[in-house]
């Protein structure tokens, strides 16, 4: 009988520590691993590309787009690969015109809104090389 109730004991500590370790699990971790990222696309053109680098860097990783994202407030979730909270976007639309929106913390800011005339701040301008064009940072 005494050996019985040890052996329970053991195994409700045993469950309690297994629990105990899955809630420990830094929120963090899951997070950087699954980062959505929505996309309003409120121009008049179709955007092609997305692609996402590390601010500054110019270290960019396509995002892929199941087909092109259609102007005029259409929208998708994409997944931001993981990193820093802080991401300049690539953006390319129908016709090879490109926007590069920098600095977005994707930590902060679930979504990003494509609008025309550029951005959030309603700005943009020439980049010195190619012909990528800067939106207003956030």
């Amino acid at each position: 009988m005494r050996a019985t109730r040890i052996t329970a004991f053991v195994m409700t500590v045993s469950a309690m520590l297994v629990t105990l370790a899955a809630c420990a699990t830094p929120a963090s971790a899951t997070r950087e691993s699954i980062r959505p990222l929505r996309i309003v696309n409120a121009t008049f053109d179709g955007v092609t590309a997305l692609a996402m680098a590390p601010s500054g860097s110019a270290d960019f990783r396509d995002i892929a787009l199941a087909q092109p994202l259609r102007g005029g407030l259409a929208s998708v979730m994409v997944e931001v690969p993981p990193g820093a909270c802080r991401r300049d976007v690539r953006v390319t639309f129908h016709g090879g015109r490109t926007l590069l929106y920098p600095h977005l913390d994707v930590c902060r800011n679930d979504g990003l809104r494509l609008a025309v005339g550029s951005t959030r701040t309603g700005r943009s301008m020439p980049l010195k090389r190619d012909d990528i064009q800067v939106a207003g940072s956030p």
